[in-house]
């Protein structure tokens, strides 16, 4: 399962560039026709600048884990493109975004998917004559940040630089686990349908972003097994090895997982944290780590819950814990 997972990140690795060249037949009225056929056209709030055009469709949801599927796509025209115009067309596109937010509501929805959140991608389109040098040199950068989570929300800015006749845009996609879809994958299915017709024009787009960490593609199978297999069980000993050595009820956090000890057992839990709203999204208690996996009692989930939320509202955050089901 980590091997497939790892291949998955490789392959979305190798199939994003830091930006695409234009096909041959691109032309900007064939991608106003493909986008006119995505949604239906609203009309833009009293913001600047305004966009050009304003597409939005909601689509019920299919699975558990949204209240349904949101995609916006905004379009704006400009002659001259820099860093300060840049910012206040993202402004502005968010804006719009924000306003359609929940515009249509779907029916026949069951208690978890009215629970769950709206999967919402913003896609902004931005079509420039010409782009300021020294802004071009930093484009993908640029486009890459704050793009949220990418899995319920996501923004794809894409720069559409018609002089040089290429498109800038964070291509680099999640992989897909069978679960929920990611929406920033959905956002960049609408640039490559609307840009490219479907097609992405990976021989002409030689600049390939920057490879992963600590992954060597050119390392033999059995390599890569063996090294993956060995350093997952490390992980294994260590984490029962540190929870071990704790005392009872006490609670420690770094690089993103939580270790707690109750009697001579313990937890061992991902959160997520989301620095803008201040919450810390936690794993779901079902089971112990350590020493063996058994179940856990409903009384003990409600203490352990207690621990963990006083830990992180010291901190600032509000603890949201994911569903037991």
């Amino acid at each position: 399962m980590s091997m497939d997972i790892a291949f998955a990140l490789l392959h979305c690795n190798n199939t994003a560039r830091k930006r695409f060249a234009l096909p041959e037949t691109f032309t900007v009225k064939k991608v106003e026709s493909r986008i006119l056929k995505i949604g239906k056209p609203y009309s833009p709030i009293a913001v600047l600048p305004t966009p050009n055009m304003l597409q939005y469709k909601s689509s019920a949801p299919l699975t558990i884990y949204s209240g349904g599927i949101e995609k916006v796509i905004a379009v704006y025209y400009i002659d001259f493109l820099d860093k300060k115009q840049y910012r206040s067309i993202i402004s502005s596109a968010i804006a719009n975004s924000n306003f359609l937010k929940g515009s249509k509501k779907h029916r026949f929805l069951d208690k978890s998917q009215k629970k769950s959140p709206l999967n919402r991608v913003t896609v902004i389109l931005i079509f420039a004559k010409q782009v300021e040098a020294s802004f071009r040199d930093d484009l993908f950068k640029t486009v890459c940040q704050n793009s949220e989570d990418g899995v319920d929300t996501a923004k794809i800015p894409c720069v559409v630089d018609l002089e040089k006749q290429f498109a800038t845009f964070d291509s680099l996609r999640f992989p897909y686990a069978g679960l929920q879809y990611p929406v920033k994958n959905r956002g960049i299915r609408i640039v490559r349908k609307c840009l490219f017709n479907g097609k992405l024009t990976f021989a002409d787009s030689p600049d390939m972003v920057d490879p992963i960490k600590d992954m060597d593609p050119e390392q033999s199978l059995w390599n890569f097994w063996s090294t993956m297999k060995k350093e997952l069980i490390l992980v294994e000993k260590d984490t029962k090895k540190r929870i071990e050595k704790m005392k009872h009820k006490e609670l420690a956090f770094e690089d993103g997982y939580l270790y707690l000890k109750w009697e001579e057992r313990g937890v061992w839990l991902s959160v997520e944290i989301e620095g803008e709203t201040k919450i810390a999204e936690i794993d779901a208690i079902n089971s112990w780590y350590y020493p063996k996996s058994n179940k856990i009692s409903k009384e003990t989930i409600k203490e352990l819950k207690m621990i963990i939320s006083s830990y992180f509202t010291e901190l600032g955050y509000t603890s949201k814990f994911r569903s037991n089901d």
